[in-house]
């Protein structure tokens, strides 16, 4: 009977090391929140001290609320550049606005299908039109796995594991792996002469999730075991509405990167700090990294994005530009482009 039980015990604790052994590896993870206030790189039409926003059309896949939401967290942003970075652009009443716009039915095509703009901007008392389209694709499949259901005395169940007087039993359970994809499409129109002032259309954003099954007693997942839709295209939302307002008035944007240490130990300590917000202490873990291994990509990219949340954005780029030249990754591409695009625009304390 002990034996029995100190081969079950044996087997047990080999699945529990398979398990770890994959979660194991020399390396840490960091997700870093960069924020900063850009100058408006385009600006507004001469004259333009009011507009209208218009609800934003969805395609069937997305929720409608969401029609009504993008047009509120559009308004948000523009109050609080008024609020915060000295801006002054006035937004219509939403509620005689949307009345205003069913009558002429412009929802569906624009100003430039109105039988009378010039007697809708007379009575909106607006210069603008902001408009938005957000455009969901979900792709969702179905798979399996398998887990510990419990333990058997009988010897070499037939499961593929066990030995010596006892075996592990095992059962099928079923996953779900989901793939969504948002496109936003911002746009302003001037209301005097319905020429597109200014469009913005973001890469699309994408989220891939995979439920996954306990080794041990699991069941099936659903969807439901995934991050939320809403969270996802919140998401995409607040980026493509944020660089959009950022193109006409100031506005705060916000990056969440992702980064991976090398196996160096200083780049392993180091993004332990900056995942801790420790700067000063991550950057110069990043360079003895560096100064051990020139062409060390990943402490190169890192202190790159520690330079960015910390304020340094010559230095910053300077990195990027390192990590890029060792390794050609899509990331560092990104960070690069990232930098050179708004370094100019970034506002500066005082």
């Amino acid at each position: 009977m002990l034996d029995r039980y100190r081969n079950l015990a044996c087997v047990v604790m080999s699945a529990c090391v398979m398990v770890l052994a994959a979660g194991c590896g020399g390396s840490e993870k960091a997700t870093v929140a960069i924020e900063y206030v850009l100058n408006p790189s385009v600006g507004l039409p001469a004259g333009m001290a009011s507009v209208a926003i218009l609800d934003a059309k969805v395609n069937q896949v997305t929720d409608t609320k969401w029609s009504e939401m993008a047009a509120n967290y559009l308004q948000e942003l523009i109050q609080e550049a008024n609020h915060k970075y000295g801006s002054s652009l006035q937004v219509a009443d939403r509620k005689h606005t949307g009345s205003v716009m069913k009558e002429q039915d412009m929802a569906a095509a624009g100003m430039v299908d109105s039988p009378n703009p010039g007697a809708l901007v007379k009575q909106l008392g607006i210069q603008g039109m902001i408009m938005a389209e957000i455009n969901v694709k979900v792709e969702t499949h179905k798979g399996k796995g398998r887990t510990i259901s419990g333990l058997s005395a009988a010897a070499f169940g037939g499961h593929g594991w066990g030995g010596g007087g006892g075996s592990v039993d095992t059962e099928e359970a079923e996953t779900v792996s989901r793939n969504i994809t948002v496109q936003t499409d911002f746009k302003l129109v001037d209301a005097a002469n319905q020429k597109n002032w200014v469009t913005h259309s973001p890469k699309p954003y994408r989220r891939s999730d995979k439920t996954k099954i306990s080794p041990f007693f699991g069941s099936s997942k659903t969807e439901a075991s995934l991050t939320p839709r809403d969270e996802i295209i919140g998401a995409a939302v607040e980026v493509g509405a944020r660089g959009f307002i950022s193109k006409i008035i100031p506005c705060a944007v916000r990056y969440e990167v992702s980064l991976k240490s090398s196996g160096q130990e200083n780049c392993v300590q180091g993004v332990k700090f900056l995942r801790g917000e420790m700067y000063a202490e991550a950057l110069s873990q990043f360079q003895m990294a560096l100064a051990e291994d020139p062409d060390d990509h990943r402490a190169a990219y890192a202190a790159g994005v520690c330079c960015e949340a910390s304020g340094d954005y010559a230095q910053a780029l300077s990195f990027y530009k390192r990590a890029l030249t060792a390794k050609n990754k899509t990331e560092y591409v990104v960070a690069k482009k990232r930098m050179d695009e708004n370094m100019d625009r970034i506002r500066t304390a005082g």
